[in-house]
């Protein structure tokens, strides 16, 4: 009798680990899922930064002054940080 209480006991254990492993891996997948969408929105970001990075590019080369020319390079600087803020949140 004291073989199938362990038994039981041990079957117990069992099925508790298992709902503890499945509840894991439910959490895991829904912390992968929140990863993606802000890899994704993230992604969309640093996008939308490499287009304006090239708009200022382009406006750069077509500004003749140096006072033009040094407010081009501040927003260019201002862009550059901005896209590698978003490559810092791609790599986490």
């Amino acid at each position: 009798m004291q073989s199938l209480d362990e038994l039981e006991q041990s079957l117990r254990l069992l099925l508790d680990e298992h709902e503890q492993m499945r509840n894991d891996l439910n959490a895991l997948r829904e912390k992968e899922k929140a990863q993606r969408e802000e890899l994704m929105r993230t992604h969309g970001e640093l996008y939308d930064l490499q287009q304006q990075y090239r708009a200022l590019l382009a406006a750069h080369h077509l500004i003749g002054g140096d006072e033009n020319r040094q407010k081009a390079k501040q927003q260019l600087s201002l862009i550059i940080q901005q896209v590698t803020r978003a490559m810092e949140a791609l790599k986490n």
